[in-house]
């Protein structure tokens, strides 16, 4: 046996009740048994995002175990005071949580009471701010610690570090440029001495992407890597780009600059010494827009390696070439030992938005094994390169004027919500979104020249549904294990223990525990919030907590953007920290009330307008915000069914004026809007709020 079975087999076997143990010895295997009497230690910390670099999102601890799951209750439960929902994976050390949200916000609370020890909020003038810098202002996906530092980013493209004892500024660093389509809204992430961020461009096509690595104890940038090459009519930074242009075929830079944005993960390799990076798609989505001889537009839908001191490139995995469905690799990067061929090899495992799950060497980048996860209909499967086998009925731009399903959606299979792992059987734990969407390629849309409906999957077509559910995917024997399926589609991450569970949070407000090897139920608890950041757990003086952060869903990406799907109107409360033990008495917090929606002040409004408003709403961003069918799920953005523009001067001198453009960040000014769009936009809006008050439509609340 060799020394990590060994040290697996010892961990095992420290955890069984004597007879269980006395079996393992005569002989019979059995996997994933606890004890009731654990062994864990009296005190640990969750430092990291995912409780490691290598983002496993594992917790070595059975205390709370399938056996006594019962008996699992809340402990204690505090408001957050932020408008938005919180998302990040907390933080724990030394008995304090750290948890970041929007603005810039750091919070820092007591793990055994909830009181809250101090707070942090940045002020900053978004006024000169592009949409991307408004979207990460509000979007915030969590926080790092590391040298006695939180550090957070503030979404107009800064990073502050906060000392974390007193929550006073150490120092604050600038990456991006927001007057440019850039924007952050992801967790940094750290290793090597150095903090890592990317940035976002609201799939614009208009900027390029990037990576940072910043001095954690100063802020000073120490390198720069870009996902994409420059304007070709100038000297590229290094043959690297010279090389990389080459895919983009002819004239590619007239029709996009990229962005190839590193706007999620990252995960460091501190065995290694590298950096994994998942970069987004081109932009345009629609490739027929893009140059018609491109090659595989590096390093766009790809996992890219780098030194982590130096930034220098090391190996890439294409995962999506040609991609028209903005099927990102920017999500779900994790690192594990894995047997592969008799012997223990590190390796990368990723799972981004198209619905296959792909192990790689992590010294090499070559393709090891993979396989769907998911029903998807855009390929067939994987080659021998890894490559993917495409489905010509999925090439949606090959049929102009035909409707089309996508699958997986347009927002991916899998999110940003956090991946979980077993290193004792080596099961990957994935949080799946089944979203059939009606894609339709129209050169009349403003928006990449597609219609897209995400919540065609809840039409009432048999044939499409849309659900959520936990899989739980082998890599070593590259195939599906079990399905824990839930109703809607947008759910949080994940966290495994060794207590034999999977823990997931629910749109609907529910904190589920699962057994880690049938999917079962085990037990589950109506929080009163939306749930989409992983839970964490740690040992204080001998008890076991499990930390999850509710709210309304909007400090995630999709929040507003899917509301129906990431929340439920009973859910949409404001923001929670909520602490669960064995045997805990706290009352429950209560569900959101279903307020009635009014009566519109302003008449119905011409269809025909209406229709080009809805365009209008969708192609200048505003959906990204307040949400489809203009429905907002809570926190600072209004829900313009419930709070429709009183009449088109006051819409005019929002949206076009900038009236509320500088109350904290809040709605940016659209100088480019004309009157006869702002006109369009009113009909619109005010129609979607006479539908609301009447109940008309599918997805009414």
């Amino acid at each position: 046996m060799s020394s990590i079975g060994i040290a697996s087999f010892s961990r095992s076997i420290r955890r069984m009740v004597p007879t269980v143990a006395a079996t393992l010895l005569s002989g019979a295997v059995l996997v994933g048994c606890v004890s009731a009497a654990s062994q864990d230690p009296r005190n640990t910390n969750w430092e990291a995002l995912g409780n490691s670099p290598e983002m496993q999102h594992h917790a070595d601890l059975s205390t709370i175990n399938r056996d006594n799951v019962g008996q699992l209750d809340l402990a204690w439960w505090v408001p957050m005071p932020n408008l938005d929902g919180l998302v990040g994976n907390p933080l724990i050390a030394d008995g304090v949580i750290y948890q970041g949200g929007p603005s810039a916000a750091i919070f820092a609370n007591d793990i055994k009471t909830g009181k809250l020890l101090w707070s942090y909020e940045d002020t900053a003038d978004f006024s000169k701010s592009s949409l991307s810098g408004y979207w990460g202002r509000r979007m915030n996906r969590g926080l790092a610690l590391s040298d006695g530092k939180a550090i957070i980013t503030t979404g107009d493209c800064r990073l502050v570090a906060v000392d974390q004892k007193t929550g006073e500024k150490v120092w604050e660093a600038q990456s991006c440029d927001s007057t440019q389509m850039y924007g952050i809204s992801a967790a940094p992430r750290v290793g090597a001495g150095l903090v890592f961020i990317g940035n976002a461009c609201m799939d614009s096509g208009t900027t390029r992407g990037f990576v940072d690595a910043l001095d954690v104890k100063t802020g000073k940038r120490r390198w720069r890597f870009y996902t994409v090459p420059g304007d070709p009519a100038e000297k590229q930074d290094s043959p690297l780009y010279d090389m990389a242009a080459k895919t983009w075929g002819t004239g590619w830079y007239e029709k996009s600059h990229g962005c190839g944005s590193a706007w999620d993960a990252m995960t460091y390799d501190p065995k290694l010494n590298l950096l994994y990076i998942g970069v987004g798609g081109p932009s345009p989505f629609d490739p027929s827009k893009r140059a018609a001889d491109a090659g595989d537009e590096l390093f766009t839908n790809s996992i890219v390696a780098v030194d982590a001191t130096t930034g220098e490139y090391k190996w890439h995995f294409k995962e999506t070439p040609h991609d028209g469905w903005n099927y990102d690799a920017t999500v779900g990067i994790m690192i594990a030992d894995l047997p592969v061929g008799g012997e223990m090899r590190r390796t990368v495992i990723s799972v981004p938005k198209n619905g296959f799950a792909y192990v790689l060497d992590a010294k090499t980048g070559k393709f090891i094994s993979g396989s769907a996860y998911t029903d998807l209909n855009w390929a067939k499967g994987l080659d021998d390169n890894g490559r993917p086998i495409l489905k010509p009925e999925g090439q949606y731009w090959l049929r102009p004027g035909e409707v089309n399903i996508a699958l997986p959606a347009l927002s991916g299979s899998h999110g940003w919500e956090a991946l979980a792992y077993d290193p004792e059987s080596h099961l990957v734990y994935i949080p799946n979104m089944v979203m059939p969407t009606k894609v339709e390629s129209d050169p009349k849309a403003l928006v990449g020249g597609l219609l897209m409906d995400f919540y065609y999957g809840s039409s009432g077509d048999p044939k499409w549904k849309s659900y959520g559910e936990v899989v739980a995917w082998d890599p070593v024997a590259n195939k599906v294990k079990w399905r824990a399926p839930s109703g809607l589609p947008i759910n949080g991450g994940l966290l495994h223990t060794s207590g034999g569970l999977v823990f997931q949070g629910m749109a609907d407000g529910r904190l589920v525990a699962f057994d880690a090897l049938t999917g079962k139920e085990l037990w589950s608890r109506q929080t009163g919030g939306a749930i989409r950041g992983a839970p964490s757990t740690v040992m204080v003086d001998g008890v076991q907590y499990v930390i999850v952060p509710t709210g309304n869903g909007t400090a995630a990406a999709t929040g507003s953007y899917f509301s129906k799907y990431s929340t439920t109107p009973q859910s949409r409360t404001p923001p929670r920290l909520l602490a669960f033990r064995i045997g805990g008495k706290a009352k429950y917090p209560s569900l959101a009330t279903v307020e009635p929606i009014n009566r519109p002040v302003a008449p119905r409004q011409d269809v025909a307008m209406a229709g080009k408003g809805k365009i209008i709403f969708e192609s200048y961003g505003c959906v990204d915000c307040h949400g489809m069918n203009a429905d907002a799920s809570g926190g600072r953005i209004p829900s313009l069914i419930r709070m429709p523009p009183s009449d088109l001067a006051y819409l005019k001198s929002v949206v076009q004026g900038g009236a509320l453009s500088t109350n904290g960040g809040g709605m940016p000014q659209f100088k480019d809007l004309t009157d006869a769009e702002a006109e369009a936009l009113f009909a619109y809006l005010t129609n979607e709020a006479w539908d609301a008050h009447e109940k008309k439509g599918a997805f009414r609340p």
